[in-house]
């Protein structure tokens, strides 16, 4: 666990490690690839992370506050892969995030398309999660539990099949 970053509104708190994707993606585009893509400790790093969150502790990162980072991000990402050990492993799934953070989702193959809409369909579900469990209604989250279980599954079973 990385050290708690206040969000905005005092809506609580979140912890960037938490948010691998995210935080990488601005982590990236502040200080490009040099490093392990999932040190946020920098202080350039931690106040663009801190600038980019919303005080929505059940969607602290959204897209609209990635999207400006994206292209640097994207452009740091292709120049260190191949060659960089842990971007390798990263950037079969979060290069199709950047290009569609970035508007260049013409360039996304079939596949990377249906891998991101299985990503949103879970942040979906992981939202309705937790909106149910705020108010209470444990059946309505436990039904939306069993539902992303069926689609983390094929998701997975997807990203295998690529070898991602």
């Amino acid at each position: 666990m990385s050290e708690l970053l206040e969000l905005p509104d005092g809506a609580g708190a979140v912890d960037p490690a938490a948010h691998g994707f995210a935080c990488g993606a601005i982590r990236l585009a502040v200080v490009g690839a040099e490093g392990h893509p999932l040190d946020f400790s920098a202080d350039p790093v931690r106040a663009a992370i801190a600038g980019a969150l919303a005080p929505d502790p059940l969607d602290p990162f959204p897209a609209d506050a990635l999207r400006p980072f994206a292209p640097a991000a994207l452009a740091a990402l292709d120049a260190a892969v191949p060659g960089h050990p842990e971007l390798d492993r990263l950037a079969p799934i979060w290069r199709p995030r950047l290009l569609a953070l970035a508007g260049r989702q013409a360039e996304l193959t079939g596949e990377e398309a249906v891998i991101l809409r299985f990503e949103e369909r879970l942040r979906e579900l992981e939202r309705g999660m937790g909106e149910a469990q705020a108010a209470g209604d444990e059946d309505r989250r436990e039904a939306l539990h069993a539902k992303y279980i069926e689609v983390g599954t094929t998701y997975a079973g997807r990203l295998a099949a690529r070898g991602g």
